[in-house]
């Protein structure tokens, strides 16, 4: 969001903003300043701190009257903002915000009984300057004295203030007997400043206890803040004193190196650094490849960039164009020439867009004065963290909070040969020869994914699959998706398992010789391949990071951390988010989202926190399967069979027909809850161009999609996704769902 704020500018004068809104008293003013430990609030004034500089001006007339002020910055142009509490509208605030020339004047700023001189100087503090003013209305609305103000701030702009800025303990009802309404002093002890605001008792109270809710997802009091940081209630600050960590946080200014560091250069903790940074925090970011065991490694954007999404979506589109190639002769191209793949020329074009992307990255985070080292991220001890460089140099740095978005690396099977013969998704997309015969290990989406654009073109590939295939997702769409795979060439072992891997010759690539045995049984097998891909799911990048060492708490056996739904960890300063939270999908778009969410929230006061719910997905493998929602198996473990109604159908896209391609093979459904007006709960769809299908239908979902809404919708003729328009087959009938025609 941007500045609330408009300008006007006539020639040959300085600059008056407009303000276009108010503020409640729980989204108010300029954040603490740097030198600044203690704020107060008292009617009349502003967060002390030293001034370096004076601005002053005077109110003149009453609720609309004009304001005037000047500031006595030298040399060149001084901008902010400034806010200050509307003395005639209790628990209101004004926004003022003002640009001008050294020694310039401002005129006709806006009125709303705030004073002027204030004003002045809040504009002055909120730019990278200092500054001070006072002032009085002489003329003050009907009813009120004439009253004083002053505003004394220093540099650092930043964000709204929050009411974690300062130390601070909510009271409530059973409290000791309250103070008087608003913030008031607590006893000092040694360097400890306290401040205690009684909910209760404060005009404003019911808006404090709301928002503390929503940003502490704590109901219960006190809830305790301790510079900046939420420590919760009792229980929790003795714990923390405990640990060591509450005396870490009570020393008196801590001299951080940053705000912000995130530990993890992919996309979920680009997103969170770039976004503090634009809410004007210093922020450091520290992201370190470790290389595979066949030595590959890559550059800044995480893996969807470099090792992901992205080189998977340009060898699965590689593969669909020598589809294309084939079905093009039914549609008149002609052409003599033998068509064949060469793979060093894509991964060639693949690695230089990359590439692209990998200094895009790090241009933007030069722009917006984010700082990124390439170096390994290990926490030492609170707040402060170890960084060891690709030569093995250390430089230890410090932070007010930290992020951790390491993400997850390919999984090993822990067998002979496994890490000195075999490849991972980590090496294929930089592979600098053709794979040629290839055992693809695995049944999760990865393993498909690359399993189907190898064959696409034009190697021999084998699957082998332990138990089921895409778990997790809808076991019929995943059936469907192997039956269609196994009518294109690839070929599956079920139930077998590798148990030992060995070098037959040496090559590019050389010969493999596999032994696997049966899940099912003492059977076992052999097979000789040139490559073989393992795919077997992915670990988090936690266990080497020293979070023990801080006390973060994470799943042993996965890796994963456990957080609140507002991405922290179970140590208050400590946030994560991307493939490294349990329970949350692994998605790309799910990490941005989190990332930039939760920066505004630290930073930026805002309150909206990342949805995990109808989060859509599309496994792009040779026939595209995309969901959103349920899948019939837990859509029936969470609301009983009875209640859902199925309704599907079989569909033959135009494009196959003149093709001849394969009738009768794509598939749509959707699960609907039959208690909730028929509310659409799962949405599935297998056929070409998926993820274009069920992106524009998640955000119907988003909005309660119903059954009669998407009858009552009018398709698009012809194409695959007006096929849900029209559904009127259900699983319970059991109709045939066969097409005859388009």
């Amino acid at each position: 969001m941007g500045h609330p704020w408009e300008t006007k500018r006539s020639p040959g004068s300085p600059t008056v903003c407009t303000p276009l809104w108010d503020n409640n008293t729980m989204q108010l003013s300029t954040r603490p300043f740097a030198k600044s430990r203690r704020v107060r609030w008292a009617s009349g004034h502003w967060p002390r701190s030293h001034a370096l500089g004076v601005g002053r001006s005077q109110g003149r007339g009453g609720a609309n009257g004009g304001i005037r002020g000047r500031g006595g910055m030298d040399p060149g142009r001084i901008q902010g903002r400034g806010e200050l509490r509307n003395p005639s509208r209790r628990g209101s605030l004004s926004v003022v915000a003002c640009q001008a020339e050294s020694d310039g004047e401002l005129n006709r700023g806006p009125g709303t009984a705030i004073s002027a001189a204030a004003a002045a100087a809040a504009a002055l503090a909120g730019a990278d300057v200092a500054g001070a003013g006072e002032g009085r209305h002489s003329q003050p609305p009907a009813g009120q004295c004439p009253w004083r103000v002053r505003a004394v701030a220093t540099r650092t702009p930043g964000p709204p203030l929050r009411p974690w800025d300062q130390p601070l303990v909510l009271r409530g009802p059973r409290g000791a007997a309250a103070p008087p309404a608003g913030p008031h002093r607590g006893p000092s002890s040694g360097h400890l400043q306290q401040e205690l605001l009684s909910a209760q008792h404060a005009d404003n109270g019911a808006s404090v206890q709301e928002v503390l809710s929503e940003l502490t997802n704590q109901r219960t009091v006190p809830n305790i803040f301790v510079n900046k940081v939420h420590m919760g209630g009792c229980d929790q600050t003795f714990q923390a004193h405990q640990s060591g960590l509450l005396q870490k946080l009570l020393q008196d200014d801590p001299a951080y190196d940053y705000d912000l560091i995130v530990i993890g250069g992919g996309s979920g903790g680009l997103a969170c650094a770039q976004e503090a940074a634009i809410l004007g925090r210093k922020v450091l970011v520290l992201d370190f490849v470790v290389p595979s065991p066949q030595g590959t490694s890559w550059g800044l954007g995480g893996t969807c960039v470099n090792v992901g999404c992205i080189p998977k979506k340009l060898m699965h589109q590689a593969a669909l164009l020598g589809q294309a190639l084939t079905d093009s002769r039914k549609f008149g191209w002609e052409y003599s020439q033998q068509v064949k793949h060469n793979w060093g020329t894509m991964t060639e074009a693949v690695q230089n867009h990359i590439g692209s992307l990998n200094w895009g990255y790090r241009l933007s985070l030069r722009e917006k004065a984010v700082a990124y080292i390439n170096s390994y991220g290990e926490f030492v001890e609170h707040h402060k963290i170890k960084a060891t460089n690709g030569k093995g140099q250390e430089t230890c740095y410090t932070a007010a909070k930290f992020v951790i978005a390491t993400g997850e690396r390919p999984r090993y099977l822990g067998i002979q040969g496994d890490k000195e013969y075999c490849i991972t998704s980590d090496d294929l997309f930089s592979l600098p020869y053709c794979p040629g015969t290839t055992l693809v290990v695995g049944a999760s989406y990865v393993a498909l994914e690359c399993a189907g654009f190898l064959a696409g073109l034009g190697l021999d590939v084998t699957v082998m699959v332990r138990s089921v295939l895409l778990r997790g997702f809808d076991q019929e769409m995943a059936e469907r998706v192997g039956s269609y795979m196994e009518q294109h060439g690839v070929r599956f072992l079920r139930k077998f398992v590798p148990v030992e891997v060995q070098q037959l010759e040496k090559g590019s690539p050389g010969k493999l010789k596999v032994m696997a045995k049966s899940t099912e049984g003492p059977e076992t097998i052999e097979g000789v391949y040139n490559t073989v891909l393992l795919a077997i799911g992915r670990d988090s990048c936690t266990k080497k990071m020293g979070l023990e060492k801080i006390g973060v708490k994470i799943n042993e056996k996965s890796g994963k951390i456990p957080v609140n739904d507002v991405e922290q960890t179970n140590v208050p300063y400590v946030y994560a988010v991307g493939d490294v939270l349990e329970g949350k999908p692994e998605l790309t778009p799910i990490a941005v989202q989190a990332g930039k969410l939760l920066a505004r929230r630290l930073f930026g006061g805002r309150l909206e926190k990342c949805d995990y719910v109808n989060v859509p997905t599309v496994v792009f493998t040779p026939l595209e399967y995309g969901c959103c929602g349920y899948s019939e198996e837990r859509a029936i473990e969470v609301y009983q069979k009875e209640n859902l109604e199925v309704y599907h159908t079989l569909f033959w896209p135009l494009e196959w027909t003149v093709a001849c391609r394969d009738n009768n093979t794509c598939y749509a459904k959707i699960i609907c809850n039959k208690l909730d007006n028929d509310r659409v709960i799962g949405f599935h769809v297998l056929g070409p161009n998926a993820g274009e299908i069920i992106q524009g239908f998640a955000a119907a979902m988003k909005c309660g999609l119903t059954k009669q809404l998407l009858d009552d919708t009018i398709g698009i003729h012809p194409t695959c996704a007006e096929v849900f328009t029209t559904l009127q087959i259900t699983k319970a009938s059991g109709l045939d769902v066969t097409q005859k025609g388009c």
